[in-house]
Parts: structure tokens; sequence; C-alpha cells
């Protein structure tokens, strides 16, 4: 069986099930950049770090800056990559 996971969005060929590995080194350093940013964030105004639910809050914040620069991810990949870059 033929397995398509291309799709045309906006005159882009885009992969919809890209792994946060097959990115741009540029584009890894930024994610895990603005994953810091908004942690710091989420932890300066509660003043605890996120966990459980909550780092869904977190992560729709870095999900949204993904967004806005053009990268092509799934939101369960950010979220798992999150999830495991959290813990370190």
């Amino acid at each position: 069986m033929s397995r398509k996971n291309h799709k045309i969005v906006n005159g882009k060929l885009l992969q919809t099930d890209k792994r946060f590995s097959q990115l741009k080194t540029k584009q890894r350093e930024k994610i895990y950049k603005w994953m810091y940013e908004e942690t710091l964030h989420y932890y300066m105004n509660k003043h605890k770090m996120p966990y459980g639910k909550q780092c869904s809050i977190v992560v729709d914040a870095i999900y949204d800056r993904i967004i806005e620069a053009e990268i092509w991810i799934p939101y369960k990949e950010i979220q798992y990559q999150y999830i495991k870059k959290k813990t370190n």
C-alpha cells in the first residue's frame, strides 16, 4: 500500500509526518531557544515549573512561534521534545 505523507499548502509541498531530527540545525536551535524562553516566562509568572497539563500552555506558546516562523512540524513532535528536554 502506498502511504502519502505529503500535501500541498499555499503552493508548498509539506511533509506531514516530519520528525524533529529532520529539521535543519538552525531551526532546532531556534525551537530549543523558544522552549527555554517560554519555560522561563511561565516560571517567572507562576513561580513554579510547568507540570502535567500546564506543559500544554507552554507548548502552545512555542508552537505559535513555530507557525509564525513557517517551520512545519507536527504539534505532537514538539510536545514530545519539550517534555523530553524539560526533564533535563
